[in-house]
């Protein structure tokens, strides 16, 4: 399975369609909170995408659920932003809340820092922003490539070109 996985898009549209289009074909997209109105537009525009996504903190009016727990090609997954587990201080209560639902995979966003690590048999997986990410680097995403040998995560980063002048 190929999955995109997005975050913290923040209503940059434009650059969320074109990752979209250069992707080629992929089974899901996980969408990880603060997507403005960028769900809708996708709804409309990708009819045929597979789509599961979780509000965030910027989504105050969204009917979207805050996380949400699913199993997919044997691996159960915990998808939230983030912010209510103060992932900008440390992982501990996300950790403990993955560890609690018997999550193998926790997507997660909200830092606008992108992220892959392993704790305790758990992959973290933050694939950063596609508005801007808060450590210098290009916008981000990533993927979540599901087969045979288990999950491989990977990030993906967007150098914007800059004008000479």
């Amino acid at each position: 399975m190929r999955i995109l996985v997005v975050s913290d898009t923040h209503g940059n549209y434009a650059l969320l369609t074109q990752v979209i289009k250069a992707a080629g074909p992929i089974d899901l997209l996980l969408h990880a909170g603060d997507s403005g109105k960028d769900l809708d537009n996708l709804t409309r525009d990708f009819p045929a995408l597979s789509l599961m996504a979780v509000a965030g903190n910027c989504d105050p009016f969204s009917s979207l659920p805050r996380e949400r727990l699913f199993n997919l090609a044997g691996y159960k997954i915990f998808l939230t932003h983030g912010d209510r587990y103060r992932v900008k201080w440390d992982l501990l209560r996300l950790f403990l809340a993955g560890q609690e639902r018997q999550a193998g995979v926790v997507v997660f966003g909200h830092t606008h820092v992108p992220l892959i690590r392993y704790e305790q048999g758990i992959l973290f997986f933050n694939p950063g922003s596609l508005y801007r990410n808060n450590t210098g680097e290009a916008p981000s995403y990533g993927w979540l490539e599901i087969g045979a040998d288990g999950v491989r995560p990977r990030l993906e980063f967007i150098e914007e070109k800059r004008k000479k002048g």
